[in-house]
């Protein structure tokens, strides 16, 4: 069994694609309008993000972990932009790790 995706809510699907496609390199796979947004990995996983439309939508509650490369790398990219750096970069048992947050809260 593998997870095939994970769903960000948005409040602003205007800000939150280009976060995602011009700051982090994601890939877009499809977009509906302005309703919903998929990005690819290159392992097939998606990561969506959708306008939030119900009330039990709340978008900055969600958090997803991403695996990368070189991500010390990365995290000197962030640095740069402006991002929000929620968690430094540190080194723990099992790897290293920081956190940032998308336009509307959401953890990565």
């Amino acid at each position: 069994m593998n997870l095939h995706s994970a769903v960000f809510y948005s409040n602003d699907l205007s800000k939150a694609i280009p976060f995602y496609t011009e700051k982090l390199d994601f890939k877009m796979e499809y977009q509906q309008e302005d309703k919903f947004v998929s990005f690819i990995f290159p392992n097939g996983a998606r990561l969506g993000i959708k306008r939030k439309v119900e009330e039990r939508e709340i978008p900055g509650a969600q958090t997803v972990f991403i695996q990368v490369e070189n991500i010390k790398e990365l995290y000197e990219k962030i640095q740069k932009t402006d991002i929000k750096i929620l968690k430094e970069l540190v080194i723990q048992d099992w790897g290293k790790n920081f956190s940032i947050l998308d336009p509307d809260g959401n953890k990565v």
